[in-house]
């Protein structure tokens, strides 16, 4: 009787593992409070700190993401567009939620800047989340972390087409680089303004001794390296993601 009862016990442990398990892919976003403000957090990842007088918006934001979540979406259907009055995180032609000034905590940052922020965290989630497997064909310069220098492109680029076929906009976080797969997440870190950026690659560069990888525009700005034409970074490969949720 008591080794029934056990395994009886075990058995409702496992499913309740499953169940649990099976909530938080299908639904990992989610919202932590702390103080006045409210935590938008997708997997482990702190995407933004809001005012709490957004709780409701945000909380509307986080689960019509989970909607979109689960059913799934490809990585290159995430995007920051000038949609719905302002700047707007979006996923194919459905908007996640509008950057507005107010949204920013402690800091003044413009509503484009806000959603691209947002953009590159929820990046960093997707690659912890759904990344494959790092390969010797992932290496940037003999390694997956590797100290080098980064330039930067956009302009008369705008409008053309990279390599993978994506058509460059103002508001992409991408980057070229010699061989990196496309798909391939990277973060770049740039020790003199201490800020950091998650990219996806997207397009080919020649390569030059001292830089490993041309970043769009708007990966720029975020960095604070648009006044600079090649910056010194911490570049880290996260791994490549095509599809983030689903079944």
């Amino acid at each position: 009787m008591r080794i029934a009862k056990i395994l009886r016990m075990a058995f409702f442990l496992a499913v309740c593992a499953l169940v649990f398990t099976g909530t938080a892919l299908a639904a990992p976003s989610a919202l932590e409070y702390e103080g006045s403000t409210v935590i938008w957090k997708v997997g482990d990842t702190r995407v933004w700190r809001f005012p709490m007088a957004y709780a409701v918006e945000v909380t509307m934001m986080s689960d019509k993401f989970n909607r979109l979540y689960g059913s799934g979406f490809n990585l290159t259907d995430l995007n920051v567009e000038k949609a719905d009055g302002g700047w707007s995180l979006r996923v194919k032609d459905q908007t996640v939620f509008t950057a507005r000034p107010e949204h920013s905590v402690g800091v003044k940052l413009s509503a484009r800047a806000m959603a691209l922020q947002w953009m590159s965290k929820i990046y960093e989630a997707a690659g912890e989340m759904h990344a494959q497997e790092l390969t010797a064909e992932y290496k940037l310069n003999g390694g997956f972390d590797v100290a080098s220098s980064v330039s930067w492109y956009g302009g008369k680029f705008i409008g053309k087409k990279f390599a993978n076929g994506e058509k460059f906009t103002e508001s992409h976080l991408t980057a070229a680089a010699v061989d990196l797969p496309f798909g391939t997440l990277v973060k770049v870190t740039t020790p003199a303004t201490g800020k950091s950026v998650v990219v996806r690659i997207t397009d080919r560069f020649k390569g030059h001794k001292n830089r490993v990888l041309d970043i769009s525009n708007a990966a720029a700005d975020l960095l604070g390296i648009k006044g600079a034409g090649v910056a010194k970074a911490q570049i880290r490969v996260i791994g490549k993601v095509d599809v983030i949720g689903g079944k």
